[in-house]
């Protein structure tokens, strides 16, 4: 699915200076599931067959919750071209904890480079920790200028027994243009 956004703005009365930024976002989903405790990994793929020059890269995690943030690993990896990037890595590990934040996850968590709130300084802050637009702990434009087509794969880790949790579904937000 496709959009089109433009901002136009009138500056000056009498005299009309308009401005157009044109982006085009496709938007894919992924399912969700229960993310293994302490073993192995939660992974869904998103096979995007379009073929464009990806711009920018939005990443959300709909309904995540996990007891104990610094178990958790998310990345996201583009499998063709072996490029993984990181969303958050083990919050507060290793140096608040070998076992990083107790802080819980309860909530819709979207990860771009544009966002300008810390995901770690959020769980260190928090009991838990507040849904909202994070910065990735690696940036995604990692993403820009390769091709959309191929799988995108979302991995969770959960380093440590103990605390469960799950993912109630994902979306890749590609944008292009």
């Amino acid at each position: 699915m496709s959009d089109s956004v433009s901002n136009a703005q009138n500056t000056v009365p009498g005299f009309e200076v308009t401005t157009t930024t044109s982006a085009h976002i496709s938007t894919f989903s992924g399912r969700g599931g229960s993310i293994p405790d302490g073993r192995g990994n939660f992974m869904d793929d998103i096979i995007v067959k379009d073929d464009f020059k990806v711009t920018d890269v939005t990443v959300t995690l709909y309904n995540l919750s996990h007891t104990w943030s610094g178990d958790l690993t998310v990345q996201l990896y583009h499998l063709e071209t072996r490029t993984i990037v990181d969303l958050f890595r083990r919050p507060g590990q290793p140096q608040f904890s070998s076992s990083g934040y107790s802080s819980d996850l309860k909530g819709d968590y979207s990860f771009n480079d544009h966002n300008t709130c810390d995901f770690v300084v959020a769980a260190e802050r928090n009991s838990v920790i507040p849904g909202g637009n994070y910065t990735p702990a690696s940036p995604l434009k990692a993403f820009y200028g390769l091709s959309a087509g191929g799988t995108w794969r979302l991995i969770v880790s959960d380093s440590i027994p103990g605390d469960s949790g799950s993912l109630g579904s994902w979306k890749l937000d590609l944008g292009w243009g």
